[in-house]
């Protein structure tokens, strides 16, 4: 956890310092070693929050973004079950911050439980996720839409996609540049994307927006292998 209460105040860690937890009142112990980002962990070896990870330099810088009063608010559900979003906008969005591997059964858990949500995933954990991304663009076809960049890219050629495709939630994928990738609609065998700068998803994710829907002009196209999209998603953008 970024945040723990002394005193009733909201405290980030330092060094041998200690605190309590702001959802179980449980003590927490600051970590402030060199291998992770300080952090605050409970004395006990269980967190309160079942779905609670370890946190990443990625999930620090993107939760940084945001206010400071957005991040880690807990939510329950009717039975009472506590989790803890990454980022809670006022509006009710809760944004979720994923560097790990999850199971697909976990992600749709997760989904239901927020509903209003939208999934930043970390695209540079796996050098194979973006090799696959890359070639299913350059497989897959421009569409056309009003606005921005669309492509149709095919599941069979990329895990990635096949895991995050068909949520009822919108999935960012993250390949760390200026513009983010927005896995869109699903379609049976393949999904749309399209490419958004960061900065104006973080501007509608202030607003409490999900990334904007993307209008498919209702006209054929042809199919033309994207090879000139192959270094769009790289991490030298």
């Amino acid at each position: 956890m970024k945040f723990a209460e002394q005193a009733g105040t909201r405290v980030e860690p330092t060094p041998k310092s200690r605190a309590t937890c702001p959802f179980c009142g449980a003590e927490v112990l600051a970590k402030c070693g060199t291998q992770r980002v300080w952090h605050w962990a409970h004395k006990s070896t269980r967190h309160c929050d079942s779905w609670w990870e370890p946190e990443t330099d990625w999930h620090r810088k993107w939760k940084e973004l945001f206010p400071t009063e957005w991040q880690e608010v807990g939510r329950r559900d009717d039975n009472g079950e506590l989790h803890i979003a990454d980022v809670l906008t006022p509006q009710g969005l809760a944004l979720e911050f994923q560097h790990s591997y999850i199971k697909r059964e976990e992600i749709e858990i997760r989904t239901n439980f927020h509903k209003n949500i939208c999934w930043i995933v970390d695209g540079t954990r796996l050098d194979s996720t973006l090799t696959q991304f890359v070639k299913a663009l350059e497989m897959g076809r421009p569409v056309g839409s009003r606005g921005t960049e669309v492509y149709q890219a095919y599941l069979t050629h990329s895990r990635f996609l096949k895991q995050w495709a068909g949520l009822s939630a919108p999935v960012v994928v993250d390949f760390g540049g200026e513009k983010i990738w927005v896995i869109g609609n699903s379609l049976e065998t393949s999904v749309l994307v399209y490419p958004l700068k960061k900065e104006t998803l973080v501007k509608q994710f202030e607003l409490g927006n999900r990334p904007p829907q993307v209008q498919i002009e209702q006209r054929r196209t042809q199919y033309v292998p994207l090879v000139r999209s192959a270094r769009v998603p790289g991490r030298r953008m």
